[in-house]
């Protein structure tokens, strides 16, 4: 299949790495530059013009900025006439605004995550009556080995977005502190991020193993009256749930401003 990815950012680069293993890539990118390294790290083709791009693709893959959507559809809608499939990857943008842009395409909206890079993604599709049983395996096929796959209403992708879209970021902001409370107990910054991530790493392994929930392991590890019981009352203390509640109602919301 020839895809054209408009947009070779982070996220777009990404999926053009995994879309080369078996597909032709069509490259574009506001800095030519960009997809023109690209190109030849995949063995695709770099283009100047985005237009010419998606005349020749079968798939788009839009991956600008949502600021720019306007300026891009009016430069190109007379690209989309063979009506390829599109797939964006634009935060706060509806499907029904895709549709106004870009009537002639099958629009399918996904949220993917950053982990995905390593296989081990989380990407949210908008499930639409227009989307049938069929074309989801063709799309599922497309983007087999990103990690899970996840068809939800556009709603849930919003909560999607700001659970395992911004997710990792806070994961990060926790395993620094975890990091540097290490090296503040006398280890090196390569040491405390070793038994960190090992920690981190045990830690899943155990709960997706064992069937119990967090709750019930976090009473088998802390024993009353020991060690671990005097760390969880600074916790509680600080209340962390209640910010870490915050924290993502404060994340759903920025997203849901932005599709205003």
């Amino acid at each position: 299949m020839k895809i054209a990815i408009i947009g070779c950012g982070v996220i777009g680069s990404a999926l053009a790495r995994h879309f080369a293993k078996k597909h032709q890539l069509l490259l574009c990118d506001h800095t030519y530059q960009k997809s023109s390294a690209l190109a030849q790290e995949l063995g695709g083709e770099a283009y100047e013009n985005s237009a010419q791009a998606i005349e020749e693709a079968e798939l788009v893959v839009l991956a600008i900025k949502p600021k720019d959507l306007a300026a891009f559809a009016g430069a190109t809608s007379q690209a989309f006439k063979h009506a390829p499939m599109l797939v964006s990857v634009l935060a706060g943008t509806s499907v029904d605004l895709l549709h106004r842009f870009f009537p002639a395409s099958l629009i399918i909206r996904i949220m993917p995550n950053l982990p995905m890079i390593y296989g081990e993604g989380v990407i949210g599709f908008v499930n639409t009556p227009h989307i049938t049983e069929p074309r989801k395996k063709t799309i599922e096929a497309i983007f087999e080995g990103l990690g899970l796959l996840q068809w939800l209403s556009e709603d849930h992708l919003e909560a999607l977005s700001a659970l395992a879209g911004s997710g990792p970021a806070f994961v990060f902001v926790l395993i620094q502190a975890m990091i540097e409370s290490g090296m503040m107990l006398g280890f090196t910054s390569h040491e405390a991020e070793k038994y960190v991530l090992k920690t981190i790493e045990g830690s899943i392994a155990l709960l997706k193993a064992s069937g119990k929930t967090p709750a019930e392991l976090i009473a088998q590890v802390a024993s009353p009256g020991g060690t671990t019981r005097a760390g969880l009352k600074v916790l509680e203390d600080s209340h962390i749930h209640q910010i870490l509640l915050n924290t993502y109602q404060a994340t759903f919301n920025r997203a849901k401003e932005l599709q205003k």
